[in-house]
């Protein structure tokens, strides 16, 4: 699969994952960003000096990734810490997990991270490893949600078309004279 074509699955679901956080968890995932990661984030989604320090700053999260459409770096930063945290925890493991090794770290960092952290750390691994890919189609707290991949199907009234491509012909007409 193509670089591209994994970008923009990855991108829809972070896109849905983020839709479906409210601001508190927002607020909460953005504020453990620390050094050198919160700078980066905060430059980012165009977070205001003093952002983290705003009650709003949840609500500045999601209007600047929307704004700026960069929900799938955003998911990637504000799972960070989790990420960082079970690399070092299944240590030779980390390159590419086995769903077992996934299912016994789960617990651990869904209490420390919150399952929404785990759930963007899942997100980012699951078109290239086996092991999230397998967590992602038995564990429904990490399934993509959303449109599925083709998108909805646009079906159109023939009549209504029809009628369309006689109302520009008769408009080309009547500019040519």
């Amino acid at each position: 699969m193509s670089d591209d074509k994994d970008r923009f699955l990855l991108d829809r679901r972070y896109t849905a994952a983020l839709a479906d956080t409210d601001d508190a968890t927002l607020t909460s995932l953005a504020s453990v960003l620390e050094g050198e990661l919160r700078d980066a984030f905060a430059r980012l989604v165009g977070l205001p000096e003093g952002a983290f320090d705003d009650a709003a700053l949840g609500a500045l999260v999601r209007n600047g990734y929307l704004r700026r459409k960069v929900a799938h770096d955003t998911g990637i930063l504000l799972a960070e810490p989790c990420t960082q945290y079970s690399i070092e925890k299944l240590g030779d493991a980390a390159e590419d997990p086995t769903l077992e090794q996934l299912n016994e770290l789960l617990p651990e960092i869904i209490e420390k991270f919150g399952l929404v952290a785990v759930q963007l750390m899942v997100i980012q691994y699951s078109r290239s490893l086996k092991g999230f890919r397998q967590l992602v189609a038995t564990d429904e707290r990490f399934a993509a949600k959303g449109e599925p991949v083709g998108g909805v199907l646009l079906t159109k009234d023939e009549a209504e078309q029809a009628a369309k491509r006689e109302a520009r012909k008769a408009r080309k007409a009547s500019k040519k004279k």
